[in-house]
């Protein structure tokens, strides 16, 4: 739907007053008059109209009224399809980016795939927006495709050969995990992926102990314990974790810590193998059997 907007036919702003409206309308009237544009009477009788026409709306205050609601209705609209047919314009060219990434991680450009995906969440938050796969892909797909990214992030955090600093592939291995776990949550609410779903729990269990590791400890600390159980392992795998982190705090001297993990441990699985030295080290002998 389309209107004539009368404030421009006028000259004028919208907050115009009646006598500024008036005032207006009387020298483009002397303006447009056909008398006065021999020349060009057909153009000057066009705009002698609209003159006319504008100000018969707004010298009048319900005229006005309604006027001016329906022109913010319609601008309104206008802006939002703007918006509308920007987005889409973004989202063809963030799909064929997507599609370049997707093309890097298949082909093992971890790099590559990782870089673009960043500049892809960084433009949307320039733009006060959150970038999401499942904007271009289907669930599954979109699932399958965090996995990917997770992995090449996984890949780069604890390749040797990476260049990285120990801070910079610490993030990655974070951004890795926070992957993980968001795909475990989603698996969780809406189940479609259990022919992989252990391989993405293996995965954050060696995250999750790399956090209880000299050089993961260094970097950020430790992660809770509720991350572990929430992976909700069988007994002997969430026990042997805990083992393996009594074994970390035995490291760095933290006994009492490692005392508790390893009770914690013993509770889930009293037969657990393994542990007679670390039991030896915390004079723990007695839960040994």
């Amino acid at each position: 739907m389309q209107i004539p907007d009368y404030y421009q036919i006028l000259e004028i702003e919208r907050d115009a007053t009646a006598r500024e409206i008036q005032g207006a309308f009387r020298k483009l009237a002397k303006r447009y008059h056909p008398d006065k544009n021999p020349e060009r009477t057909a153009f000057a009788e066009k705009m002698f109209r609209e003159v006319c026409n504008a100000y018969h709306t707004l010298q009048d205050k319900k005229q006005k009224f309604d006027y001016d609601r329906t022109l913010q209705t319609i601008e309104r609209q206008r802006k939002s399809h703007e918006a509308y047919i920007d987005r889409l314009n973004r989202l063809d060219q963030n799909y064929a980016k997507l599609e370049l990434l997707l093309q890097a991680l298949l082909h093992h450009n971890y790099e590559t795939g990782v870089s673009m995906y960043e500049q892809l969440c960084h433009h949307s938050e320039e733009a006060g927006e959150e970038w999401c796969i499942d904007d271009f892909l289907s669930y599954e797909e979109s699932r399958d495709c965090e996995f990917l990214i997770a992995e090449a992030y996984q890949k780069l955090g604890f390749s040797n050969g990476d260049a990285s600093s120990a801070l910079e592939r610490h993030r990655k291995i974070e951004q890795a995990m926070l992957l993980y776990e968001s795909l475990l949550s989603a698996e969780s609410k809406r189940p479609c992926f259990k022919h992989f779903i252990r391989e993405v729990k293996e995965r954050l269990k060696f995250i999750y102990l790399y956090h209880f590791s000299v050089e993961g400890h260094d970097q950020r600390g430790h992660i809770p314990l509720t991350k572990i159980q929430a992976l909700k392992l069988p007994k002997r795998e969430t026990a042997w974790m805990y083992k393996k982190i009594a074994e970390f705090y035995v490291e760095i001297d933290q006994l009492p810590e490692a005392r508790i993990l390893l009770k914690m441990a013993f509770e889930l699985q009293p037969r657990l193998t393994g542990a007679k030295k670390i039991c030896k080290i915390l004079n723990m002998g007695s839960l040994f059997r």
